[in-house]
C-alpha cells in the first residue's frame, strides 16, 4: 500500500471516530453547524400538551447562547415567545433553560440522526424535549 493510500484511510478513520465522539467541542460544533437551527419539540406524557421551539445557537464569543422563539404552544403553556439563554456544553450534554422552563438538558445520541439531541429525564415541569435540525 502506498504511503498517500494510507494516510488517507486513516484520515477517513479518525473524521469516522472524531464525528461520533461526542465531547463538549464536538458538541459545540454540531449544535452551531445549522444555519437555520434546530427545532426543539416538547411533550408532556402525563397530560399530552406537547409543542415546538425553534433555537439558533450563536456562538457570542464569551459564551454560546441559544436563540429560542416558541413557534407552537400546548393547552397547557402560555402564548408565543422569544428568549435568549446561555448554554452550557458538557461531554455529552447540553443544558440551557428554556423561555419557560428551566435547566432542559439534551443528551448527544449519535446514532439518532433526526433527534440527535433529546432529553433522558423530564423537566421541573414535566416534559420531555428532543431536537432535530430545521
Amino acid at each position: 500500500m502506498n504511503k498517500k493510500l494510507a494516510l488517507a484511510i486513516a484520515g477517513i478513520v479518525l473524521t469516522a471516530t472524531f464525528s461520533l465522539s461526542a465531547n463538549a467541542q464536538d458538541l459545540k460544533t454540531i449544535l452551531l453547524k445549522p444555519a437555520n437551527g434546530w427545532v426543539i419539540e416538547w411533550t408532556n406524557p402525563d397530560t399530552r400538551d406537547s409543542g415546538a421551539t425553534e433555537a439558533i445557537f450563536v456562538d457570542s464569543g464569551k459564551d454560546i447562547v441559544a436563540k429560542l422563539n416558541v413557534i407552537a404552544t400546548g393547552t397547557y403553556t402560555g402564548g408565543l415567545m422569544r428568549c435568549e439563554r446561555n448554554v452550557t456544553i458538557a461531554a455529552d450534554t447540553v443544558r440551557f433553560s428554556g423561555c419557560r422552563t428551566p435547566n432542559i438538558v439534551l443528551s448527544f445520541d449519535p446514532n439518532d440522526a433526526t433527534y440527535p439531541f433529546k432529553s433522558k429525564v423530564r423537566s421541573e415541569t414535566g416534559y420531555m424535549y428532543k431536537a432535530r435540525v430545521k
